[in-house]
């Protein structure tokens, strides 16, 4: 019995480190794909952008962290009830697993999302900084120049 659980234990800890690290080359999956539409488009790589992506992991992990605390709550309670009460009780990262896989959709979508809606979002926040700072008349032109490339 005590082999089992230490085995059951080994496979608990593998899956959660496989999930964590998955998460890991989903985001860097991201960061790859992000540098190469920036290229094609010639923007230059900064480490700003670089910088958003390792705080977008750091709050990633963080999540998980506390899904897997919630899962370990839930594993020791089914592991007593395995050993103390002889209940069969599956024993399952199940928190920490839907998140993972709903961070790594995040970051698929991300990956396949198309350059061209990033600029357009771009512009439609360039034009509404615009217009608040519009006063002149030549802000205006510009205004209606980008507008004119939005369609």
């Amino acid at each position: 019995m005590e082999s089992q659980n230490t085995i059951r234990i080994a496979w608990l800890l593998g899956i959660v480190a496989a999930e964590y690290i998955l998460v890991l080359l989903a985001v860097l999956a991201d960061m790859v794909s992000g540098i190469r539409k920036a290229r094609a488009r010639g923007d230059a790589t900064r480490s700003r952008a670089l910088r958003r992506t390792v705080d977008k992991l750091a709050r990633y992990y963080n999540v998980l962290i506390v899904l897997s605390v919630v899962d370990a709550m839930i594993i020791v309670a089914g592991f007593f009830a395995r050993v103390v009460e002889g209940f069969d009780v599956p024993t399952l990262p199940l928190f920490t697993l839907i998140g993972s896989v709903a961070i790594a959709a995040i970051e698929v979508k991300s990956v396949f999302e198309k350059s061209s809606v990033k600029e357009k979002e771009d512009i439609n926040n360039l034009i509404s900084f615009l217009q608040h700072a519009a006063n002149n008349d030549s802000l205006k032109s510009i205004i209606n120049h980008l507008k004119s490339m939005q369609k």
